[in-house]
């Protein structure tokens, strides 16, 4: 069996169509798992994704639902369940402020929707699936922080991204400690990644990232997929609770 292998693990990504969901996605079929994507609306990438996964011989199911949204989440955790809760969940999904049409909200509309989606979508499907995960004597949990939270940056979006995040972070270390020992649920915080932000990013901020980043790169969603694999598999089933940066060693 190889590395990290996640063969026979059904694992539920949200966000799944795009970004590092999408990759996520793509890793945990690399390593043999059956996928399930969830995505909003973005159905029609949620196919292609499904449709490459399946050319890797593993399977893959879609299920639409708004994390944000009370009665999507309920559905989506009875429609993820049917058979059994998944082996893991990984959240993903999250309002992006920066390119879609949130971009020209303002700071209270941005705010609500990050609220809505990343910290109550974040926490009421773990604490869902994390019960019944618990119930059947195993599963892990993992979520995405930002590894600027604890330090700060400055602007709206700064100030938005570490209320946010800072909440998803503390959220599961607690849930981890609630869920011991049968359930393991660990906290990505990535650095800068190249997603669609990063792809238009002005070259003042092309800049930024080089100077704050000690290996000199954007990060791509794959790094972050790595360690999510990773955090998956039983080789880190010693691990939980924790905040990991993936971040090109930024300590600023």
């Amino acid at each position: 069996m190889s590395f990290a292998s996640l063969s026979g693990r059904r694992i539920l990504i949200t966000g799944a169509s795009s970004g590092i969901g999408r990759e996520i996605a793509m890793e945990c079929a690399r390593a043999g798992a059956h996928v399930i994507l969830n995505c909003r609306r973005s159905v029609q990438l949620a196919h292609e994704a499904a449709a490459e996964i399946t050319r890797m011989g593993v399977r893959a199911d879609i299920l639409v639902a708004d994390v944000g949204c009370p009665q999507d989440r309920s559905r989506l955790i009875e429609q993820a369940c049917q058979s059994g809760a998944p082996d893991a969940l990984v959240n993903c999904a999250g309002a992006d402020t920066l390119t879609t049409e949130l971009r020209q909200a303002s700071f209270s509309e941005k705010l609500s929707a990050l609220l809505r989606t990343d910290v109550e979508g974040t926490v009421e499907l773990s604490r869902a699936l994390g019960r019944r995960m618990q119930e059947a004597g195993h599963g892990v949990i993992l979520t995405i922080g930002w590894d600027q939270s604890d330090r700060g940056m400055e602007g709206d979006s700064g100030e938005l991204f570490a209320a946010v995040k800072n909440a998803v972070m503390g959220f599961s270390r607690s849930l981890a400690v609630s869920l011991a020992p049968a359930v393991r649920v660990n906290c990505i915080a990535p650095g800068w990644i190249r997603t669609a932000w990063g792809e238009t990013a002005s070259e003042y901020w092309q800049q930024r990232v080089l100077r704050e980043t000690p290996l000199q790169r954007w990060g791509e969603p794959r790094d972050i997929a790595c360690m999510a694999r990773f955090l998956l598999s039983d080789e880190a089933g010693w691990i939980t609770g924790q905040v990991l940066n993936v971040n090109g060693g930024a300590v600023r």
